[in-house]
């Protein structure tokens, strides 16, 4: 597939989890509502669509580059997002079941989907670090993220951590906070390295992906899991959740084709330099 259609596969994708979450906001469907089914049935076929897009990235990403770091940065990427979305499938709470573990959260079946987006997450820190250090050797383009992260991680745990919270939700949503606090400064880092202000349009859109990924899970754990004293502000908040976080994968999964797009415009560049 030709790279403007990747493109316009993921800008697709944006526009219907947009027009998808906005109807829910205006009141035309719910789902709390007999569009129920019907809704999880398009957000599944958009997650699809979105796995899709990067397994087409991935293949081609594999096919026209002959550097493992790029190979292992497209693997890195399809496997984060595969592991993300059986995350979303959790998160779509298909038993509709509540307060699962006898704590404050109503809605701490979002704590399961950790098992997922843990690793996945894990998986895409790895690759922008890989990206980063393509970009640049100075260290501490990672180490400072890793640490404003944590710390930011941390913070916003102690804010929004609510008394009688059950251990399994505090902890796992307490190192999650850490780790999707990283992957956010990461993707700060990685326009960074990129040239900051002088990084290119895809560059900058990229790296707004990873920040687009702490932003939506700043979302789900102020005001979903942890907002309105433990019952979330419910369903609002899972819709303006989805649009961030369509937007912020629809644009992550372009990082190794970026990569492979950025090494060959350098490598003809210096080959129009050197050539006499």
């Amino acid at each position: 597939m030709k790279e403007h259609n990747l493109i316009y596969l993921s800008v697709s994708i944006i526009l219907i989890a947009l027009v998808d979450s906005i109807g829910a906001l205006l009141g035309f469907w719910s789902i709390e509502g007999a569009e129920r089914n019907q809704i999880l049935i398009c957000e599944s076929l958009i997650l699809f669509a979105l796995l899709t897009n990067s397994w087409l990235i991935y293949r081609k990403t594999i096919a026209i580059t002959q550097y493992p770091a790029h190979k292992q940065i497209a693997l890195l990427s399809f496997g984060s997002l595969f592991l993300c979305l059986l995350g979303d499938v959790t998160n779509f709470n298909l038993p509709e079941t509540f307060y699962r573990y006898e704590s404050a959260i109503k809605h701490d079946y979002l704590a399961d989907s950790i098992y997922f987006f843990l690793p996945g997450y894990t998986l895409l820190l790895l690759a922008g670090i890989r990206a980063i250090e393509l970009n640049t050797k100075d260290k501490r383009f990672i180490r400072y993220p890793v640490i404003a992260g944590c710390v930011v991680g941390m913070i916003s745990m102690v804010m929004m951590h609510l008394p009688n919270t059950g251990w399994f939700i505090t902890i796992s949503t307490g190192i999650y906070a850490m780790l999707i606090g990283v992957v956010g400064f990461t993707g700060l880092a990685f326009i960074l390295s990129c040239g900051g202000f002088e990084a290119s349009k895809s560059e900058l859109l990229v790296g707004m992906g990873f920040i687009l990924a702490a932003v939506a899970d700043a979302i789900i754990g102020n005001f979903w899991i942890y907002g309105n004293q433990g019952e979330g502000f419910y369903p609002q908040v899972r819709y303006i959740n989805w649009m961030v976080y369509i937007a912020s994968q629809s644009l992550v999964i372009h990082l190794p084709h970026l990569l492979v797009i950025n090494s060959k415009y350098f490598h003809d560049k210096n080959s129009k330099i050197t050539t006499p």
